[in-house]
Parts: structure tokens; sequence; C-alpha cells
């Protein structure tokens, strides 16, 4: 019978700021969230000696891993067709982000290049799921990501 164990602890949680993309013509102005990260993984069974699926310390190190990567960052759609990055030409070790007529100069050691074509709730649960799934023990059947950008509003990545 499968055992699904869920993670979702009060340090599971990042705060970045971002912008999304609707299309090559239209974005949200530059704002930030508190979001919060829970992670359910799906086992086949649970082990006979120790009645246990996996040992929670090893994944929860890897989730405040990534979690604290995008801590305090301003997220880049590193794959995004509507931006276009560059290395600052007016201030060494800055990065220039533009969109349409808009144009954001940003410390370097402030940005993650998030290889994703947009920020959103649906992005970031993807990427965060890409980078835990190695993490995990080889008999996890499904694994669920979810990011919370606020209360009521996630997305979930299976």
């Amino acid at each position: 019978m499968p055992y699904s164990l869920v993670l979702a602890k009060e340090n599971f949680k990042f705060s970045s700021s971002h912008f999304t993309l609707f299309n090559e013509s239209n974005a949200e102005h530059l704002h930030g969230h508190n979001y919060t990260v829970s992670v359910k993984a799906t086992f086949a069974d649970v082990d006979d000696k120790t009645e246990m699926a996996m040992d929670f310390h090893s994944i929860k190190k890897e989730i405040r891993s990534v979690c604290e990567k995008l801590d305090e960052k301003i997220l880049v759609a590193k794959d995004s067709p509507f931006l276009k990055i560059d290395k600052s030409p007016h201030y060494p070790s800055h990065t220039e982000v533009r969109f349409k007529k808009r144009v954001y100069c940003f410390p370097n050691e402030e940005i993650f290049f998030v290889p994703v074509a947009n920020i959103t709730s649906e992005a970031l649960a993807r990427y965060i799921h890409g980078a835990l799934k190695s993490a995990l023990p080889k008999d996890v059947i499904k694994l669920a990501v979810a990011v919370r950008e606020t209360a009521g509003q996630s997305a979930v990545y299976f």
C-alpha cells in the first residue's frame, strides 16, 4: 500500500522579487512575495524493519538549500524570449534586464537566473521539483512540489 510523506516546514520559504511576463508586450511591475514550499513524496511501501519510507533529514536539507538560493534575490527568467539580458555597460558587476522600454539594472549578487521562460509559481514549482528529484531515494514513485506565493494562491508540479 502506498505511503505519502508531506513536508511543509515553516523554514521552507524564500522572499524574492520578480515580474511575470503575460506576453511579448505586457508584464507585471517588479514586486515581491514571501513564498513557501511544500513537498509530497509518495512511496510504494515502507521498509519492513524501520517502518519508514525515508529519512526526512536529507530531503529537508535539500529543500532548505533550494530556498536559500532563491531567498532575497531578484528572480530573472533566464530562458525568456521576451527579455534581453546583458552586462551593464555603465556599472561593472551589474546586469541589465530589458523588457520593451523598461530597463532594470541589478547588482549581479542580487540576481538568481532561473532556467525558465517566466517567473510564475508554476515555473518555480517545476524548477524546485527538478532540483529536489535527484536528492530523493530511488523508490519515490511520485513527487509533488507546491509553491505558495500568497495565502490561497499556489501552484503544484507533479
